[in-house]
């Protein structure tokens, strides 16, 4: 009894010793005995966190979930058991109303929390807004934030209260679409953060205000920050290091980066992920490595199923099942395979991944790589709607629309968030949807525009991309001298960007525009 407290202390740090060395039986064992002999609630909380953290990198994250709901529960921290439109709206508002009394500066120097149950419901909070992220419980997660905010400006500034607040402009950014208002607090919370004397959560602050700053700020460099997080993460064993490094190479992979540095990038990841049986992150890596693969010429994509990979809960991955369990993962699976289909003309396949993509796309809520979805899924329905045009009028209508608040989505983002991220995505929507109104003339005008500004905000790929695009749009009005200038240039700009596979496949049309 009398080195209770050690004894307490040296099993908590064992147990996340376990977690970041992938022990996760031993981390069971200890988490077990911390419950079992722990002599008050509030002594339990660092194994509940730990177990939480196992849960969702394992994949079973609706079991995460519950965990938290129920230790918040304890702590009289309970969520909504409704979360209407009008509950957000009611504390969306408050919130609202309670900060701008607050400078910034106050804010800064705000008191400090020191209630344990506040300091660990302002972290479970913050962990179930990352976990309902995956899931797609949009109503509650818009909430989380709010409530974090509220318990903040009452009991004071927590540790975990800078990765509140970037969530909290990620949130008004990208579910609220108030980019200006986002973006200030999302550099609010990392002023919050470098204040702070402890680097323990810089990780996860760094992490969740990059969503917000690849909208706005360009995208080549903002991403980067994805890096720092990781880094940041693994000096402090932070759970976010798998997380930064899986979506700053997703990012990577659509912003244009030399495709062989980022397939490297990708394979250093999934080799962690595995080490760490990270069924999530193997699970967001796995489609969009497979079209790097494919892009590059190479088609020897891991394939972690085959190896008995077992997580902490004797569950064998499977790639198809764990994407299957959530909206998320499902909606980065056909989000790959309907951009796969575009960059290959495979035009049934890109279809029917785009149906399914839709399916699950209004169960997403928060997805720092999103607006890639509508980019690309706004091209394929272009050009199903062409295709079927004449054999059925009102499933052209229905790509027709789609594409349309595809586009309509992205020209939101290119007024307020950034011209140098969407401006030239714009262009190239607007080119499609005119060529499918048979409006020539004004789609040859944004073709170009298209093309420049993917060359001016150094979008390699999506230069290539528009110059492709704009060559079959020739080819397909009877020009096809013409379109052989464009179909060239595409093919130097896929080979500089590394895509050497797919410059390959258009020399088929280099051929025909010859002839």
């Amino acid at each position: 009894d009398e080195h209770y407290h050690l004894s307490l202390e040296l099993f908590n740090l064992a147990a996340k010793c376990a977690f970041m060395n992938a022990e996760h039986d031993r981390l069971k064992m200890l988490t077990e005995q911390i419950m079992h002999n722990a002599r008050c609630f509030n002594d339990k909380f660092q194994a509940i966190s730990v177990t939480v953290s196992l849960l969702n990198c394992s994949g079973n994250v609706p079991a995460a979930v519950e965990l938290i709901k129920t230790t918040l529960s304890s702590l009289d921290e309970e969520l909504p058991s409704a979360v209407t439109p009008t509950v957000v709206k009611k504390h969306l508002d408050n919130t609202k109303k309670q900060l701008a009394l607050l400078s910034d500066d106050t804010l800064l120097s705000y008191l400090t929390m020191v209630n344990p149950s506040k300091l660990f419901a302002v972290e479970l909070l913050v962990e179930l807004y990352g976990s309902l992220t995956l899931i797609g419980e949009r109503a509650t997660l818009r909430i989380i934030p709010l409530k974090v905010i509220q318990i903040s400006l009452t009991y004071g500034m927590s540790p975990h209260s800078p990765t509140a607040f970037a969530q909290y402009g990620s949130y008004l950014a990208l579910i609220e679409d108030e980019f200006e208002e986002g973006y200030r607090y999302v550099k609010f919370a990392l002023s919050l953060m470098k204040k702070l004397p402890s680097r323990a959560h810089d990780g996860s602050t760094l992490f969740w205000s990059t969503h917000t700053r690849i909208h706005i700020e360009p995208m080549q460099s903002s991403i980067e920050c994805y890096l720092d997080a990781y880094k940041a993460a693994m000096k402090s064993g932070n759970t976010y290091a798998v997380s930064s490094s899986s979506v700053y190479n997703n990012c990577c992979l659509w912003s244009g980066k030399e495709l062989n540095a980022v397939v490297d990038s990708m394979k250093d990841t999934m080799k962690e992920s595995k080490y760490h049986k990270n069924f999530v992150a193997l699970t967001l890596m796995l489609p969009m490595l497979r079209v790097a693969l494919r892009l590059i010429g190479q088609s020897d994509a891991p394939a972690p199923q085959q190896e008995n990979l077992t997580n902490a809960f004797g569950e064998t991955f499977s790639e198809g099942d764990n994407a299957g369990k959530y909206a998320t993962l499902l909606h980065t699976m056909y989000f790959a395979k309907l951009s796969e289909a575009l960059l290959f003309r495979e035009l049934n396949q890109a279809e029917d991944a785009a149906e399914k993509y839709f399916s699950v796309d209004r169960f997403v809520a928060l997805s720092p790589v999103m607006f890639f979805g509508k980019f690309y899924s706004g091209l394929v329905s272009f050009w199903v709607a062409r295709e079927t045009d004449d054999n059925d009028r009102k499933e052209s209508k229905k790509w027709i629309k789609r594409g349309v608040e595809c586009k309509d989505k992205i020209e939101k983002l290119s007024v307020s968030a950034s011209t140098w991220n969407f401006e030239n995505k714009l262009y190239l929507l607007q080119a499609e949807e005119q060529f499918c109104s048979r409006n020539f003339e004004t789609a040859e005008t944004l073709y170009d525009a298209a093309i420049l500004s993917s060359k001016m905000h150094k979008f390699v790929n999506e230069e290539a991309l528009a110059n492709e695009l704009a060559g079959h749009f020739y080819l397909e009005t009877g020009r096809r001298n013409k379109s052989v200038h464009y179909f060239s240039r595409a093919f130097d700009k896929y080979n500089e960007w590394g895509a050497v596979a797919k410059a390959s496949a258009l020399t088929e049309y280099l051929d025909e525009s010859e002839r």
